[in-house]
């Protein structure tokens, strides 16, 4: 198999996972329909004043973000490769009368006749690219001069050591999983399949620096905004993995870079 072929492959798990995710507890989408919010602080405060920016959301899911940053006013183009996510964040946006312009494409290869003042992602999604290089021309091409991307994402030292733990550095055979049900409900009676590839922050910080953009920002924090397995709850919105309770661990990070 080669790039596309996994990709393809992962492309067929999303369409399955997202039925599952619209009715999650993790999601909580009821809850959502209410606040029209399911950002959190971490990304926030990087983003900053959004209002009457132009934005562009790289893989966007079923689209609770992309209508989470409309709402605060910023005008919205997100992109998934999941036909089942694009379709559901349609109806999802339509149904809270917010509008977001979403577009089925994978991001690799993406390409739209606008420019953006910011370009976003987050978390969980840099193992999910076969090619760091290729994602980081997807950004450059769409950011305006003086643009920020802004990238939250799971920290790689905490890959690592969750659960059986993936290996630091990039190689082109992907890590393969394969489980029931998703990452939010391990009781469903199907099977998947994964493809993802680990990517070093250096890789992560090259790719965007070889494409024209210089990065500005990055910071590191010692919790996980949301309940993953193995985690306990330490304060509102902050979970530590049990085993490393008592001990510093980043979890996630921030990144932002600017179109020179």
């Amino acid at each position: 198999m080669d790039f596309e072929d996994f990709v393809n492959e992962n492309q067929k798990t999303w369409n399955k996972w997202t039925p599952t995710h619209i009715n999650s507890k993790f999601y909580n989408n009821e809850e959502f329909k209410m606040t029209g919010n399911s950002l959190h602080s971490i990304e926030l405060n990087a983003l900053n004043n959004i209002k009457n920016k132009t934005l562009l959301h790289l893989q966007c899911h079923f689209g609770q973000d992309s209508i989470s940053l409309a709402k605060k006013g910023a005008n919205v183009t997100a992109v998934d490769f999941s036909s089942a996510s694009i379709n559901e964040a349609k109806k999802l946006s339509k149904l809270m009368g917010i509008k977001v312009n979403f577009i089925l494409d994978n991001i690799l290869n993406f390409e739209i006749n606008q420019k953006f003042d910011l370009v976003f992602s987050s978390y969980g999604v840099v193992g999910w690219l076969p090619d760091l290089d290729r994602w980081a021309k997807t950004i450059s091409k769409h950011l305006k001069k003086g643009g920020v991307f802004v990238l939250t994402e799971f920290h790689p030292f905490y890959e690592m050591i969750k659960d059986k733990g993936n290996n630091y550095f990039y190689t082109k055979k992907p890590e393969i999983e394969i489980k029931h049900g998703s990452y939010v409900d391990s009781n469903n009676n199907f099977k998947t399949k994964t493809f993802f590839w680990n990517h070093s922050l250096t890789d992560i910080f090259g790719s965007l620096e070889a494409n024209g953009m210089k990065l500005c920002l990055f910071e590191e924090f010692n919790y996980c905004p949301f309940p993953l397995p193995n985690m306990i709850k330490i304060d509102d919105k902050k979970y530590l993995l049990q085993k490393r309770a008592k001990l510093s661990t980043p979890y996630i990070f921030n990144l932002k870079a600017e179109k020179k």
